[in-house]
């Protein structure tokens, strides 16, 4: 039976785009037939995932949390975020 996976949870995030880019945004998100935000959320990830030195970094701070929060006895971590 196929796997259904779950839908992401979608926030709201106001930005501020210079004119330039919010133009190339769009042509481009039109160009391959998908939303602005799509484009986003792939260009951000894709960004993210390839950059090692951040990954390292990204490592080395959950490392970190995960060392505060079991010294403090927490097994969560409760963030508000406003949600779309």
């Amino acid at each position: 039976m196929p796997r259904i996976s779950e839908q992401p949870v979608i926030l709201k995030r106001k930005i501020r785009l210079e004119q330039g880019a919010s133009e190339l945004l769009e042509d481009y998100a039109r160009f391959i037939g998908i939303g602005a935000e799509d484009v986003l959320n792939t260009v951000l990830k894709k960004m993210i995932v390839n950059d090692i030195e951040f990954q390292s970094w990204l490592s080395h701070q959950n490392v970190q949390q995960q060392g505060s929060q079991s010294s403090l006895g927490l097994s969560w971590c409760l963030v508000e975020t406003e949600a779309a």
